[in-house]
C-alpha cells in the first residue's frame, strides 16, 4: 500500500526508490536479471494484465484502425487473418443422434442464418466474419443477443424470434474502474472468481460527434465479449497489431524518407563553379532560348576558369532487404507467413511454403477452437437453440442441444501431393474418411448423402466417369465383372433371385 502512494503521487521518488532496491539486490544468476550496461533503460514493471491496459487501450485501439486504414501490410494482414479463421463461416452440424430431429434443426438454422443480423445487412456467417475483424483490429468485440416479439418476427420474417447485433469495444464503458469500485475493472463487473455478470455499456458509439452517451448496466447473460485472454485474470483485450505497430509505423517512415531521397536527387544533375561573369558561360541560361538543359551525347566547350561536377546519388542502401526483414518480423508477429503479408513468393518452394503454413495452421486452429468456438459460436448457437424451443420450432430436450462446427477448409498448397498424402493415410487406417471429408471443410454425412444421390443419377443415365471407383479402377481401366455384379446387388438388388434374400 505504501509503495501504490508513492508511486500516485510521487513517481520520481517511487523511481529511485526502485533503482535503489535494484541496486542491493544481488547479483542475479539469469543474464536477463541483472542490472547492466546492456539492460539499461529496460523497464519491465510487475504489473496485472488489467493495470496494463488500463491507460493504454484507447491508444493502442486508435493506432490499430489507423494501421488498417493507412497501411497496405496491416489491411492486407487483417484481411486474410479473417478468411482463414472465419472465411465463409464456421457452419454447426446438428449432432443429436435422431437423424430426422438433426435434419430439422439444421434446416431451421439455415432459414434463420439469412436474419440473424439486427443491422439486417449480413447473415449469420457475414457477422461471424465482422467479429473476427473487430476482435483482431481492435482487441476484442461485443455481440448483443436480442430476443424478439412474435409480431417482429413476423414482420421480419424471420423462423425463431432470435437477433444479434455486433458492437465496436469502444461502447464498454471504463468508468467504473476510475472510481474505484471493487467488483467493477474497466467497464465489467465480476463475482469473487472472476466471472463477468454485467457490462456498463453505451447505447450510442462514443466516437460519434453530437451524440450523447447514455450508460446502461447490461447483463452478461444478453452480452458476449470476445477476446484473447493472454494472461490470467485479464478482462480486456488488445489488438493483435500491438506487437508490430512500432515496426509497421517506422518501415512507413523509411520508405517515404527513402523516396523523398530519390526524387531530391533528381533534382539536380550537375553543380557549376566558375570565375566568369554570371551569365556568361554556355552552361547557363540564355536569354533567348531558357535554362541549358544537358542532353545525351551533348559537348559543350566551357570559358576559362568554369569547372562542372555531377552530382553523383548515394543511393538509399539495401533497402530491399532491409524491407524484406521488417515485413518477416511483422508477419510472425501478426501469426501470419511473410508471402500472406506481402504476396512475395519469390524465394518460395513447395517445402517452405507447405512448412509455413503447418505452423499457421496450428495457430490458426487454436484461434478457432480456443477463442471463436467457445466464445462466440457455441453460446450463439445455445441461445438460438432457447428461443426455438420457446416458440415451439425445435421440441424441448434434456441437457444441451449437441452441436458439431465445421471450420472453413484450409487450403492445400499442392492439391495432387496432399491427396496423395491423405489416401495413404486412408489405406494405412490413420485417419477415417470422415475425418478426411471433415479436414476439407465439409460435413461427412451430407458428403456421404451427395455421392449416394449422384451415383445414383448417374447409374440411372448410364454414365461413367472415370472419377467413379466403383466402375474404374485407379489406373483408367474398368473394375472385373463379379466386383460391379457386387455393387449391383448392394446397391440395388436387381441380381437377386425373384422372391430370394441377400443374407441380411
Amino acid at each position: 500500500m505504501l509503495e501504490t502512494l508513492i508511486r500516485t503521487v510521487a513517481p520520481e521518488w517511487a523511481l529511485r526508490r526502485a533503482a535503489a532496491r535494484a541496486a542491493m539486490v544481488p547479483l542475479a544468476r539469469y543474464d536477463a536479471a541483472r542490472v547492466s550496461r546492456r539492460t539499461r533503460g529496460w523497464l519491465a514493471p510487475s504489473t496485472s494484465a488489467n493495470k496494463e491496459t488500463e491507460f493504454d487501450l484507447v491508444r493502442l485501439r486508435d493506432r490499430s484502425r489507423d494501421l488498417v486504414r493507412n497501411n497496405p501490410y496491416a489491411s492486407a494482414a487483417l484481411d486474410i487473418l479473417v478468411s482463414y479463421q472465419v472465411g465463409t463461416g464456421i457452419v454447426p452440424q446438428s449432432r443429436t443422434g435422431d437423424a430426422g430431429l438433426d435434419r430439422q434443426a439444421n434446416a431451421l438454422w439455415e432459414a434463420w442464418s439469412r436474419h440473424a443480423d439486427g443491422a439486417g445487412r449480413h447473415d449469420i456467417y457475414g457477422l461471424m466474419a465482422q467479429v473476427a475483424r473487430t476482435r483482431a483490429e481492435a482487441g476484442e468485440a461485443l455481440v448483443l443477443k436480442r430476443p424478439l416479439s412474435a409480431a417482429e418476427a413476423r414482420r421480419i420474417g424471420t423462423p425463431v424470434p432470435f437477433q444479434l447485433h455486433v458492437w465496436e469495444p469502444d461502447h464498454l464503458d471504463p468508468l467504473p474502474s476510475l472510481v474505484r469500485a471493487e467488483d467493477w475493472v474497466q467497464g465489467v463487473r465480476l463475482d469473487s472468481w472472476g466471472k463477468p455478470i454485467a457490462y456498463r455499456v453505451t447505447k450510442a458509439h462514443p466516437g460519434d460527434e453530437g451524440i450523447p452517451g447514455q450508460v446502461v448496466e447490461m447483463s452478461a447473460d444478453w452480452l458476449l465479449h470476445i477476446y484473447r485472454q493472454d494472461r490470467p485474470g485479464q478482462v480486456r483485450g488488445v489488438p493483435d497489431l500491438a506487437p508490430v505497430m512500432t515496426r509497421l509505423r517506422m518501415l512507413d517512415e523509411y520508405e517515404d524518407a527513402t523516396l523523398m531521397q530519390a526524387l531530391s536527387q533528381a533534382c539536380v544533375a550537375a553543380f557549376v563553379t566558375s570565375s566568369a561573369d554570371a551569365g556568361a558561360g554556355p552552361m547557363e541560361a540564355q536569354a533567348d532560348t531558357g535554362a541549358k538543359s544537358l542532353a545525351p551525347g551533348m559537348v559543350e566547350r566551357l570559358l576559362p576558369g568554369e569547372d562542372v561536377s555531377f552530382l553523383t546519388p548515394s543511393g538509399s542502401g539495401p533497402f530491399a532487404e532491409f524491407a524484406r526483414h521488417q515485413l518477416r518480423a511483422i508477419a510472425t508477429g501478426f501469426g501470419l507467413t511473410y508471402d500472406l503479408v506481402t504476396g512475395d513468393l519469390s524465394q518460395a518452394n513447395y517445402s517452405s511454403l507447405r512448412a509455413g503454413r503447418l505452423a499457421f495452421k496450428r495457430r490458426l486452429e487454436a484461434a478457432q477452437w480456443l477463442l471463436l468456438v467457445p466464445q462466440l459460436c457455441q453460446p450463439v448457437w445455445d441461445a438460438w437453440v432457447r428461443a426455438a424451443q420457446t416458440d415451439g420450432a425445435l421440441p424441448l430436450r434434456d441437457g444441451p442441444w449437441p452441436v458439431e462446427w465445421a471450420p472453413p477448409r484450409f487450403e492445400m498448397v499442392d492439391p495432387l501431393k496432399d491427396t496423395t498424402a491423405i489416401q495413404q493415410q486412408l489405406r494405412l487406417g490413420l485417419i477415417t474418411w470422415g475425418q478426411a471429408v471433415a479436414e476439407m471443410g465439409w460435413d461427412a454425412e451430407r458428403q456421404a448423402a451427395e455421392i449416394a444421390r449422384w451415383n445414383a443419377a448417374h447409374d440411372d443415365a448410364g454414365l461413367v466417369f472415370d472419377g467413379d471407383a466403383r466402375r474404374v479402377g485407379k489406373s483408367g481401366t474398368a473394375q472385373d465383372a463379379a466386383q460391379l455384379a457386387a455393387i449391383e446387388i448392394g446397391a440395388t438388388g436387381a441380381a437377386l433371385p425373384q422372391g430370394g434374400t441377400n443374407g441380411n
